[in-house]
């Protein structure tokens, strides 16, 4: 038996010196004294930056079965507004959403292209907002939204939720 207690199973910290936030049931949002990035940033996990298209796209993907070459949208704003109302209500953490600005998308069987109000609402109403990401053309600017994504939870020094490759 003593042999076999070095096989027990451990906890890996694969985060590379970064501690991992809290358990939900703790302080919802809270800073954690102590807690810190390379940079000396204490961490705030009271924020989530969100990438709308990709959450939007991965609902009408998976959970409404569309396809890349549909005519109509693959972003559904229902995925989005699922979203935030967990992270705003369950979770109890501010939302930052991000997307591009004039996103063509899908809202309750409409095509629109414009953020929801009542997801604006949410966002604004946990303390935070929506950013429009402008659109620029070429190539090497095609994923603009998942690099303001990561810039907007950059500066806050939070999480963000992107799902892209």
């Amino acid at each position: 038996r003593e042999a076999y207690r070095d096989l027990a199973p451990r906890r890996f910290d694969f985060s590379f010196g970064l501690v991992q936030p809290p358990a939900p049931a703790a302080a919802h949002g809270a800073m954690i004294a102590g807690v810190m990035d390379p940079e000396g940033r204490p961490f705030d996990w009271s924020v989530v930056v969100v990438n709308f298209a990709n959450v939007g796209a991965h609902f009408g993907e998976r959970v409404l079965r569309r396809k890349r070459t549909s005519l109509t949208p693959l972003v559904d704003y229902e995925g989005v507004r699922r979203c935030v109302r967990h992270l705003v209500e369950d979770m109890r953490v501010k939302v930052v959403g991000v997307v591009f600005a004039q996103q063509w998308c899908v809202d309750k069987g409409r095509p629109r292209r414009d953020v929801p109000p009542d997801i604006v609402r949410m966002c604004e109403e946990s303390g935070g907002s929506v950013e429009l990401t402008p659109r620029v053309s070429g190539v090497q600017h095609r994923s603009a939204d998942d690099e303001m994504t990561i810039k907007c939870a950059y500066r806050r020094n939070s999480r963000f939720l992107d799902n892209d490759n």
